[in-house]
C-alpha cells in the first residue's frame, strides 16, 4: 500500500493533475475535498476515455491532426477549452474503496469485479493509502519466494 497517496482538490486544473502524476510516476491521483474526504479518483485513462468531453491529451493530438482542416482560431478554442478543465470534470465517482482491515482476497475480488487497477484505503472517510495491482503482484512474488 502506498502512503500517503497523492491527492488534488476538485478544482485543480488538469494540467496540474497531469504534472503531479508525471512527477510522482503514478497512474492515478485521488480527489479530496477540504476535509480530506475522498470524492473521486483520476487515472491515466481518464485523460482520454470520456467521449463528448473535451479532455486535454486526447484533444491535443486530435487538434494537431485536425489543424490541417481547422482554421487557426478553431484550434485555439479547442486548446483553451482543455486548459479550463478541472479535476472534477473528469474524475470517477463514486470510488470503490476498502478499509485498512480488508483482506487481500477482498481487495483482489474488488479489483477483478470492477476491472480497476487501484483501490483507495479509507478510514472514517479519510484516505490512508492506496493499493494497486502492482502491490498485489509484490505480495504474490514475496509469497512465492518464501
Amino acid at each position: 500500500m502506498a502512503r500517503p497517496p497523492v491527492s488534488v482538490s476538485p478544482r485543480t486544473p488538469l494540467v496540474e493533475v497531469a504534472q503531479k502524476m508525471l512527477e510522482h510516476r503514478i497512474g492515478s491521483v485521488l480527489v479530496v475535498d477540504r476535509e480530506d474526504r475522498l470524492v473521486g479518483i483520476i487515472t491515466q485513462g481518464d485523460f482520454c476515455r470520456h467521449p463528448g468531453r473535451m479532455v486535454p491529451f486526447s484533444l491535443f493530438e486530435s487538434a494537431n491532426v485536425l489543424s490541417n482542416w481547422l482554421y487557426p482560431d478553431q484550434v485555439e478554442r479547442v486548446y483553451q477549452a482543455a486548459r479550463n478543465l478541472r479535476a472534477q470534470d473528469i474524475m470517477q465517482a463514486p470510488v470503490v474503496t476498502v478499509s485498512p482491515e480488508a483482506s487481500l482476497g477482498r481487495v483482489l475480488a474488488l479489483i477483478l469485479k470492477h476491472d480497476i487497477n487501484r483501490i483507495p484505503v479509507v478510514r472514517r472517510g479519510k484516505v490512508v493509502g492506496i493499493i494497486s495491482r502492482y502491490d498485489l503482484l509484490r505480495v504474490m512474488q514475496q509469497e512465492h519466494a518464501s
